[in-house]
């Protein structure tokens, strides 16, 4: 399965300023920018991913709060608008996940809570820095009789950003019911060794999507796939659709 590609990048290209504290939300504003954020999905899809990402990895109840936004269905209507542009971009051509972005662990069953109402195909708890917020997602997302999928960002040596070893979380998460569980947000060299690592004690379904472009992307890819038997593969951070369609991550 192929995931879509990063989508901050590309909305800047569309002239929709991505920086704090909006970050990809803004785009949801308004009828223009939703038109780009549909563009970039569509791209994604006609360039092969099998999954649209909706822009909901900033759309914790907490941080809508923040923005001035009002309580209930003042933001929760920018959740179902995410999803929504995802959908009609995806049509019946691509699966639409719905991510969970890493924050305040307390505020995650508010935002599972409403994708599983918005019928995402798949919560993503992704690119989570420690085990206990991953295991959060999942469990909303299990009590929402939601399927979900967990991603844990790479930092050196197999280990999380909290310090927390990579394998110790992958087998966590699939103990806790995740489907599938993915390897991201870091460098080529930081996710193999964690994949490494990882494939070593656990022979579930996994993933990598690491922070690459271009070639450099398509052969780790190309060469994961076989040596780690990856369910799952794509680019996190600056990829783009034309970076889906390079040979090597197709073959």
């Amino acid at each position: 399965m192929l995931l879509d590609a990063s989508v901050p990048g590309r909305l800047r290209e569309a002239g929709i300023a991505v920086e704090a504290p909006w970050w990809t939300n803004r785009a949801l504003l308004t009828g223009a920018g939703r038109a780009a954020l549909r563009a970039v999905h569509e791209a994604d899809v006609a360039a092969g991913a099998d999954v649209v990402t909706a822009a909901t990895f900033r759309c914790a109840e907490r941080d809508l709060l923040d923005l001035g936004l009002a309580p209930g269905s003042g933001t929760a209507w920018m959740v179902h608008a995410a999803v929504g542009v995802a959908r009609a971009a995806a049509g019946n051509s691509a699966e639409v996940i719905g991510s969970v972005g890493p924050g305040d662990p307390a505020g995650h069953g508010w935002l599972v809570t409403e994708l599983a109402r918005c019928g995402v195909d798949v919560v993503l708890a992704e690119s989570m820095p420690g085990v206990a917020e991953a295991i959060t997602v999942v469990e909303h997302a299990t009590r929402a009789d939601a399927a979900v999928w967990v991603s844990f960002q790479c930092a050196d040596d197999a280990r999380l950003p909290s310090g927390e070893s990579v394998v110790d979380g992958v087998l966590r998460a699939w103990e806790h019911g995740a489907a599938v569980v993915l390897l991201n947000c870091g460098t080529p060299r930081q996710v193999e060794d964690a994949l490494k690592a990882v494939r070593d004690r656990y022979d579930g379904p996994l993933g990598a999507y690491p922070d690459a472009t271009g070639e450099r992307l398509a052969d780790a890819l190309a060469r994961w796939r076989l040596d780690y038997d990856l369910a799952v593969i794509g680019g996190c951070c600056g990829t783009t659709a034309a970076d889906l369609m390079a040979p090597a991550t197709r073959s």
